[in-house]
Formats: C-alpha cells, sequence, structure tokens
C-alpha cells in the first residue's frame, strides 16, 4: 500500500471508494466451548458465509477471511463463496501456530490486501444480526465524515460495536505492527481521528461469544 489514498473521509462525496475488508475467523471460540464460530448456522447459514454474503452486497471490491484454528471446518465454506467475488479478490490467509490474537489476525489480514483499497473494514466473524444495509451505513458515515476523521466506529450508547471502518494511512500502520489496534483499548484515548459514529442499532453489538449468546440464535 503507499500512503497517497484517491479518496480521503471528506473527500468522497462523489468519488468512489475501494474498499477492502478483513474478516476475522480465526479464534478458538473458547468462551462458546471450544467450536468454530464461522461454521455455526443461523437460519441454515454458517456465518462465515453470511459474513462474505453481506460484504459482497454491501460493494465490498475485496476480502481476505483470515482463519487459524478449525482451518479444516472453515477453508471448505470458503470455498462456496468464491461465486460472491471476481476472481482473485476472496482470499484466505491463515495465521502461523504461534499467534492467534486478534492484533494478529488484523495484522495479518490488512497486509495482505491489495495496494488498490482506499479504506478497510474489519468485521469479526460472528455477529449474525448485520445487513447490507447496516455496512452500507457505516460506509456512508466514513464517506462524509470531516477530513480529519479515519477511523469510523459504530457506538451504540456507551458500547462500542463493529464492524469497523479506517483509512489506508492507518492500515499501513497495522501492516507495520504500530499501535495498539487489535485489542481497541486505544479508543478510550479519543484521538482526534476517531469517529465514534453514535447509533442506537444493535446489530452493531450483537455477537456470539457465550453459550448463551448462541442460545439467543438457535432455539
Amino acid at each position: 500500500m503507499t500512503e497517497e489514498a484517491c479518496c480521503e473521509p471528506g473527500d468522497c462525496e462523489t468519488g468512489r471508494l475501494r474498499i477492502g475488508a478483513v474478516l476475522l475467523a480465526a479464534g478458538e471460540g473458547a468462551r462458546l466451548g471450544g467450536r468454530a464460530k464461522g461454521a455455526i448456522e443461523i437460519e441454515g447459514e454458517p456465518l462465515i458465509l453470511r459474513g462474505l454474503r453481506i460484504l459482497s452486497n454491501a460493494g465490498v471490491d475485496e476480502v481476505v477471511a483470515v482463519t487459524g484454528h478449525y482451518q479444516s471446518e472453515i477453508s471448505p465454506l470458503l470455498a462456496q463463496a468464491d461465486s460472491l467475488f471476481n476472481d482473485g479478490c476472496l482470499v484466505e490467509v491463515t495465521q502461523p501456530m504461534g499467534g492467534h490474537s486478534q492484533s494478529d489476525s488484523l495484522r495479518l489480514g490488512v497486509a495482505s490486501l491489495s495496494q488498490e483499497v482506499d479504506a478497510v473494514m474489519v468485521l469479526p466473524v460472528d455477529m449474525p444480526a448485520l445487513t447490507r444495509q447496516d455496512l452500507i451505513s457505516l460506509i456512508g458515515a466514513y464517506k462524509h465524515a470531516d477530513a480529519a476523521i479515519e477511523f469510523v466506529g459504530p457506538m451504540v450508547g456507551a458500547r462500542p460495536g463493529n464492524p469497523v471502518l479506517f483509512s489506508r494511512r492507518i492500515a499501513l500502520k497495522i501492516a507495520r505492527g504500530e499501535g495498539d489496534f487489535g485489542s481497541g483499548a486505544w479508543r478510550h484515548q479519543r484521538p482526534e481521528w476517531l469517529l465514534e459514529w453514535q447509533t442506537d442499532n444493535l446489530h452493531y453489538v450483537a455477537d456470539i461469544d457465550t453459550p448463551e449468546d448462541l442460545d439467543s440464535w438457535i432455539p
């Protein structure tokens, strides 16, 4: 990636953002009893395919799906999603056995995107409520933000949500291992380039971390 972006926040009313996405699906699912979140079926659709479908429908140009634990279960599902994207626009990368933190996944995924993307969306695989329109709304908030804004994340009340969307400059920092972007702790510092986009849409904070969460989706 290069530092210059063809379309920055606040300057995209008429220009088109080329968006790359990182779909995080490498986790162990320890709080869920140790299972592949991406393979969980909600309304008959595995979460990994659900995430890829809404990314495609929202117009995301390329996707890197980061796998790790349970790769043998997730990779065959990814193969079913090739038709959602143009050739070469859906790529799977797998974390080495030594690194399975979310920061590792984020860095690996961002570094694997092409140099052509203007902005990067990061989507955890375990968010079954999200829709195409939710992603489009986030993209709109990013495009029409003030020029100084380079990172947009939904906030539902006091709860930070997902997905998030950020500039290529921040993507470069992540790829270099600069900053503590994987943990989210840096958001408490309220940097001037952060927009905590206030919304009452609970889809942005509905995830599946525990058996109780899963029970609310699968009777």
